[in-house]
């Protein structure tokens, strides 16, 4: 069975109106009176502790105390009407402590057999060993018990020692009570839970019919307890009531939850990794698609322009096959003309001008390097007389 957090500064979220407070009638003083906090034990409480303690060969055991702390008339009482066990405790340092599942399990019987009650202290169980209080039990304590008003209750089952301690005026440091009070009234939650997780080994019957007798009565006497309980109430513990230890408890519950959401996210950041990697697996599917179109468009390309360039290939071949075809006639052609040039340069010559004192023999001297040529330019200019030029005249040098 789960119990529930609404949120707020209470622990277990019951609704239900208390019951009015009003002091046992039947009640053992053990001690003497602390006017500090007075300590009311049920009985039925008181018992079981010591028998829990005697159980499994007298092994050192914690336990946790549910009840109630109330205030009259400016004097603190703290009644005590349940004990339970402290399962699944785990030694540190050479110590008892309670484990993240002790919490969670004196929770859980908290919400089954003891609803409307918070935790006003634990026990330790030490057989053989007395009622002192251990350095170790304080520390713990002091950790996880912080309310003023919370105890520890230390128990010798073997040598019948026990006493409370309870916070000193400061809250800092344990100091032994000077006595606390057994009560007797019809406590139904504890027998439930005493009929539940019982420590004592019953006695053998002498007979079978004894036996079949006593079996018969148990079943009994369980139903009646259960049919007189009635519906259990639930009520909103007061802030006053919120303690360190219900924190812890709430603390182990959060932690299983977060381990639960992390489990949960982490199957959803798996499935998200997943998908992501096959998304880049596509894209890149895609990209190299892309890549192989575009490489195909250039191919394409290419091909048409290396089919362009055999066509004018073939075109240039076909124009010198042409060439070749005609290249005699233009040679001759070609001759032709250039023998017309050769002999129109060859009447054509050089044009030189007549300065003054220049004589034929100087001209001839100038262009043929010596005066063998001046009966040429007489020739090419028609002269009859090597002295008869006059300056200015043109004349033509072959």
């Amino acid at each position: 069975m789960r119990y529930y957090f609404d949120g707020d500064s209470n622990l277990y979220g019951y609704h239900s109106d208390e019951k009015p407070f009003t002091f046992p009638t039947k009640v053992k003083q053990m001690g003497a009176v602390d006017h500090r906090r007075k300590i009311y034990v049920e009985d039925y409480v008181y018992t079981y502790l010591y028998q829990y303690g005697k159980s499994h060969s007298c092994t050192e055991k914690v336990a946790a105390l549910v009840g109630r702390q109330i205030e009259i008339d400016g004097e603190e009482i703290l009644m005590i009407c349940g004990a339970i066990q402290g399962k699944d405790a785990t030694e540190e340092n050479g110590t008892l402590t309670f484990s993240a599942a002790t919490w969670e399990y004196v929770g859980s019987q908290m919400d089954k057999y003891f609803q409307g009650t918070t935790l006003v202290g634990w026990v330790h169980c030490q057989p053989g060993f007395g009622a002192f209080l251990m350095s170790k039990d304080e520390a713990f304590h002091k950790l996880y018990f912080q309310e003023p008003w919370q105890v520890l209750f230390v128990v010798d089952p073997v040598d019948k020692l026990d006493t409370f301690y309870i916070y000193n005026e400061e809250a800092d440091v344990l100091q032994q009570a000077k006595g606390y009070f057994v009560y007797y009234e019809k406590n139904e939650e504890m027998q439930e839970y005493m009929l539940d997780h019982s420590v004592v080994k019953p006695k053998e019957a002498k007979n079978p019919e004894e036996k079949q007798e006593n079996e018969e009565q148990e079943k009994v006497e369980k139903e009646e307890t259960k049919s007189q309980e009635g519906p259990r109430r639930r009520r909103r513990p007061t802030p006053e009531e919120r303690i360190d230890a219900a924190q812890e408890i709430r603390r182990v519950l959060q932690r299983r939850a977060k381990e639960a959401e992390a489990a949960q996210r982490s199957k959803y950041t798996m499935l998200t990794s997943v998908s992501c990697i096959l998304c880049v697996i596509c894209l890149c599917l895609g990209y190299g698609l892309f890549s192989n179109l575009n490489r195909l468009e250039e191919l394409e390309t290419k091909m048409a322009m290396v089919q362009d360039s055999y066509t004018v290939l073939a075109e240039n071949v076909e124009d010198v096959k042409v060439q070749a075809a005609f290249a005699p006639r233009m040679t001759a052609a070609a001759e032709e003309e250039t023998e017309e040039p050769e002999e129109t340069q060859k009447t054509e010559g050089r044009i030189h001008v007549v300065e003054a004192g220049e004589t034929l023999g100087s001209i001839s001297q100038k262009y043929y390097g010596d005066g063998n040529g001046v009966e040429k330019i007489m020739n090419a200019n028609g002269l009859d007389n090597p002295n008869h030029i006059v300056c200015g005249q043109e004349l033509l040098i072959p």
